[in-house]
């Protein structure tokens, strides 16, 4: 008994050993940047409209979306406005062929280095709704879709990311939004007004942006 007692107690610390190091395996992936990546200067990239060739975009939802973007440039460009080591540049030129994105990514990076920053920050913007009504009644609310990333611009190391998607609701719609609709003042929001909202709790969330 006191053998197989002793197998016991073998078999438990072997155990704990190899849980230890499965936690120690969970930290940093290798190569990664983790806490120790300092930004000296962020390039921030136009908004790039996600305009989709086929039958289900009209014509005019692509205008929209063209349009919208520079609203979104605006806004970007007041959510860092007290960001001292950001550049706003121009977007890479358009290559046709394979890998267009990759290839668009690689040169934007060169970009961001001839200015000097080692980040880089690009936002897409996928839907852009205006409202249809005022602040207090609407027959179509406004809804906003935008996905931003941050790059690390020497090895193209993602830093943050997030997407923002929201149809504004009613309280009645959803009792879940009431919190947020009294930070909004409980009235019906413009698209701008929602993308604001959006770029900020978004932007909010990664701490190399630093946006309250």
């Amino acid at each position: 008994m006191a053998f197989l007692q002793q197998i016991k107690v073998g078999i438990a610390l072997l155990c704990l050993v190899m849980a230890a190091g499965c936690t120690q395996g969970k930290g940093p992936v290798s190569g990664s940047l983790g806490d120790t990546f300092v930004v000296s200067g962020i390039a921030v990239l136009p908004v790039r409209p996600a305009i989709e060739f086929d039958e289900h975009q009209t014509f005019a939802e692509e205008e929209l979306l063209r349009n919208a973007s520079t609203v979104m440039d605006r806004l970007i460009k007041e959510a860092l406005a007290d960001r001292s080591d950001v550049r706003f540049v121009a977007a890479p030129p358009q290559v046709e062929g394979k890998g267009l994105e990759l290839t668009a990514l690689d040169e934007a990076r060169n970009i961001a280095l001839q200015q000097a920053c080692n980040a880089l920050l690009e936002v897409t913007l996928s839907r852009y709704v205006e409202r249809v009504g005022g602040d207090y009644g609407v027959r179509q609310p406004a809804a906003v879709t935008f996905a931003y990333r941050l790059y690390e611009v020497e090895k193209g190391q993602m830093l943050c990311h997030g997407r923002f998607d929201e149809q504004q609701q009613s309280v009645m719609e959803n009792l879940l939004t009431l919190p947020k609709a009294q930070s909004r003042g409980l009235v019906w929001l413009t698209a701008e007004d929602l993308a604001r909202d959006g770029i900020r709790e978004k932007f909010s969330e990664c701490p190399y942006l630093g946006v309250k």
